[in-house]
């Protein structure tokens, strides 16, 4: 079947648009100038736009020398314009023209030219220009203050309308079918609402939600303008249309513009909210009169944006977390139930916690080994038995989740007025052994923005299909529906199925220690997504202060910042693939270098060498940015410069430390500079700050070398042995003769602790879990160390550490809480080890203590 015809842009009706080439409109907004500049001589291959913002007579044309129309010192930068691997935000500069005017530039190097997007400076003349670094901290500073992903959403919208001046700012959240909602509005209050409004997925087409993921911010500061054409049409380098998907001057799609006349909006404004490359969501500003906004507040709010949507995951699994949390307790209440109940069915409905309080539901119906239960509102006995039979052989995994009965189970419109969804735990292979959560039928009121079957209006007796002209609401009613079954309440299900398993097997010993090691994997996860998200707002914020403070223009602090975020997002992308136990070093290396991985000559410009090693998250992250420094350095004024120039990374374990070295070569000379910036402390300071190592940056002539050592503790899995001298050989134990006493509640830790100290030769006491029975192990003779859980279940250690102070007994403790908040004053200094650590761990610092050369 042959494709669908495209439709040319501007002839779209609502029955293609999602097909209307959008990205090659042929014409700009006539606010400002856009030219296509031939990337070697610079002369202009097309124009369109305001010509007149270059001064009298310098309209520009085809053929014109770009050095007839901007300055020299412009068209340097310009030339400088390195080849990005996928669309950016441009670089941005300033042009001082002779006549005293002053414009913002945006540079693009595309396959169709170096494409330049001109505006007036906003507030040239002798005001002051606004800066777009305080904008955003103050934006971020706000956005700190809100708790839920609602409120973090509304202060978004706040801080939006406040920097930009619009009348109103929305966040928008598209759905998984691509519908939308308006989930948080700030607006003056002679402009309509549209919080908790609807709109159908044809609202925002399919290649305009594409063209938002390439492309954060859309501008349209007065949508009555009259497109200007780009001419020639056709781009003489490609002989095609010239692709604007990266210029915030491309004009837009007709049928938006009518789309924004039926809402009464006159300037509109587009940030992209974007989670995993998808669209998430959009902050959505309106105007009700012509609005411009200067490119450097643009610029900002563009940052604000990525910062944003860095932040909002975290925000949504923190609630998620706090709703699992929720059905986790009710779960360990539910095998204590089972613990004791001879009949099982009864006893998970007939005691409290029950079935019921576990899963959001009307009613639940049980049948295990032919007994039948049922609590709330469910269909007849007869029915259940039914419809358990058809559904055991169909719950992949033990689950099956129906959101419409009737859909799937005909027979079930028999009894649609009780129950209209079901969540299945099919418990064995026999069908009969299930659990059935019934949830009703929603009568799903849902608010949209016109009526989403109707779409269109045909007006001019026919001739043209333009977008609804009413936004009255229109309600719509879903009948034959459940509300649906969040993804977190369907693996709480399958988790409350391994245990009911469990409990049928008489393993109840087993599931109490996997109940607990869980519980305590949750804790810490929590945990470390609290201390993950404010030490990732740490990062940020620094690194916009730091770069600010580096940045010769806006242009390179918005070009410098926006690479560190892409370097930090890399490494954190891989460490998400790892559940944040490790990142591979190769992979690290890869990440950053991958747009350089190409041959020049038939020869590879960068060698990768080096065994499979894994880093630890802080480890990872810290050798991203300085990689992400170097690999910038590298392509600007280093070996990958220049056509010849060769890099090569290597890396290799020797003498208990991970080696890293970057050597550069066939590039320009080099020559150490006279000032250190921002980017040299990453690479230097940072890195060795971070991995407790050193690092050497050697600027040699024939290119620079960077070599870095650090600690073997910063490599979570090795592929091969040290290498080096005595390697292969036993040390000799490094607890030789110590009695270490080990004070820790967990049967687990304990068991591995005692193992570790032993294997290097400590006579470990203990171990014990209360101090009672610490207090009786030291009085006949005092431990050599001590290794102390700060929470004993629910009881702090420091009486038993302050008999080990008085002692002269030194200790380490151990905890999962962050230290500085449970540590009193009087033992500040004290060596601490963060759960969850290793029994390695726990004996070197246990080695730390002793005296030098002691054994």
């Amino acid at each position: 079947m042959s494709a669908l015809p495209l439709p040319a842009f501007g002839e779209a009706d609502l029955s293609n648009c999602d097909r209307e080439p959008i990205h090659i409109p042929g014409s700009v907004q006539p606010h400002g100038l856009l030219l296509v500049l031939h990337p070697e001589s610079l002369e202009v291959l097309q124009a369109a736009g305001d010509g007149g913002l270059l001064g009298a007579g310098a309209a520009p044309a085809a053929g014109q020398a770009a050095a007839d129309l901007l300055p020299a010192a412009v068209l340097a930068e310009i030339a400088s314009l390195p080849e990005e691997p996928a669309p950016t935000a441009g670089r941005a500069l300033e042009a001082a023209l002779p006549g005293g005017g002053v414009l913002d530039i945006v540079a693009h190097r595309t396959p169709a030219g170096i494409i330049l997007e001109i505006e007036p400076l906003e507030g040239a003349g002798g005001a002051v220009r606004p800066g777009p670094l305080p904008v955003v901290l103050s934006m971020i500073a706000r956005l700190g203050e809100a708790g839920t992903l609602g409120a973090f959403c509304q202060a978004a919208a706040d801080e939006v309308r406040r920097v930009t001046g619009f009348d109103r700012v929305m966040v928008y959240r598209f759905a998984p079918d691509d519908s939308g909602e308006v989930i948080a509005e700030a607006r003056d209050a002679g402009i309509g609402a549209y919080l908790g409004l609807h709109y159908p997925a044809s609202d925002v087409p399919r290649q305009a939600r594409e063209l938002y993921v390439q492309n954060w911010l859309r501008i349209i500061p007065d949508a009555r303008y009259v497109p200007a054409p780009l001419v020639p049409p056709v781009s003489p380098l490609t002989g095609r249309p010239t692709d604007l998907s990266c210029c915030a001057l491309r004009s837009v799609s007709p049928l938006h513009l009518d789309y924004l006349a039926n809402m009464g909006v006159r300037a509109s404004m587009s940030l992209s909210i974007v989670q995993g490359g998808r669209l998430w969501g959009l902050i959505a500003c309106h105007h009700r009169t012509p609005h411009r906004v200067p490119v450097a507040i643009r610029g900002a709010c563009e940052l604000f944006a990525r910062m944003f949507s860095l932040q909002i995951e975290a925000k949504q699994r923190a609630e998620d977390h706090a709703h699992a949390e929720r059905m986790h307790r009710v779960h360990e209440g539910l095998v204590r139930v089972m613990a004791r109940e001879d009949n099982l069915a009864l006893g998970l409905i007939r005691q409290r916690p029950n079935l019921l309080d576990f899963m959001d539901s009307a009613g639940v119906a049980l049948l295990i080994e032919g007994n039948y239960a049922a609590l709330g509102r469910v269909p007849e006995e007869e029915q259940v038995r039914a419809f358990a039979a058809w559904a055991g052989s169909r719950a992949e995994d033990g689950v099956l989740v129906l959101d419409s009965l009737a859909e799937a189970f005909p027979p079930a419109r028999g009894f649609a007025a009780v129950a209209a969804g079901a969540l299945v735990l099919s418990l064995t292979r026999d069908p009969r052994d299930c659990i059935i959560w019934f949830r009703p039928e929603v009568v799903q009121t849902v608010t949209w923005a016109g009526n989403p079957n109707k779409p269109v209006e045909v007006t001019g007796g026919g001739a043209r299909v333009a977008p609804r002209r009413s936004f009255a609401a229109w309600r719509e009613t879903v009948r034959g529906r459940c509300r649906p079954w969040r993804a977190i309440e369907v693996e709480a299900a399958q988790a409350l199925r391994v245990s009911l398993l469990e409990v049928v097997l008489r393993r109840m010993d087993e599931v109490a220690r996997e109940r607990a090691e869980a519980r305590q994997r949750q804790d810490l996860l929590l945990a470390e997504l609290d201390h993950r998200v404010k030490n990732t707002l740490a990062n940020i914020q620094a690194l916009v202060r730091h770069s600010s403070r580096n940045a010769g223009s806006v242009g390179g602090f918005v070009t410098d910042l926006h690479g560190r975020l892409r370097a930090m997002a890399k490494a954190h992308s891989l460490l998400s693939r790892s559940r944040w136990e490790g990142a591979g070093l190769r992979s690290l290396v890869e990440e950053e270098l991958h747009p350089h991985l190409g041959a020049e000559g038939g020869m590879p410009r960068i060698g990768i060498v080096g065994p499979d090693i894994r880093l630890r998250p802080k480890a990872a992250l810290a050798v991203s940015l300085a990689l992400h420094e170097l690999a910038t350095n590298a392509v600007k004024h280093g070996a990958l410069s220049v056509p010849a120039g060769r890099v090569q990374v290597s890396w290799r374990v020797a003498e208990g430390k991970l080696l890293l070295e970057w050597r550069e070569s066939g590039g320009p000379p080099v020559a150490a500079p006279g000032h250190r910036g921002f980017g040299s402390m990453m690479i230097e300071r940072s890195l060795a700050y971070e991995v407790g190592g050193t690092t050497k940056l050697d600027f040699r002539p024939e290119g620079i070398l960077f070599h870095v050592e650090m600690p073997l503790r910063h490599v979570a899995e090795a592929g091969v042995a040290p290498d080096g001298p005595g390697a292969g050989q036993d040390a000799a134990p490094a607890l030789r003769g110590l009695r270490v006493l080990v004070v820790e509640d967990s049967a687990l830790v304990a068991m591995e602790l005692e193992t570790a100290l032993r294997a290097q030769g400590a006579e470990v006491i203990g171990p014990v879990a209360r101090i009672e029975e610490a207090a009786a192990a030291i009085l006949p003779v005092p431990p050599d160390a001590a290794l102390l859980d700060i929470d004993l279940d629910g009881v702090a250690v420091f009486p038993l550490a302050d008999a080990l102070a008085a002692a002269g007994v030194p200790f380490v403790f151990t905890t999962g809480y962050e230290a500085r908040l449970v540590l009193p004053p009087r033992f500040a200094g004290r060596p601490v080890l963060a759960k969850p650590y290793r029994g390695e761990d726990a004996a070197a610092a246990l080695a730390a203590l002793r005296p030098a050369g002691a054994r």
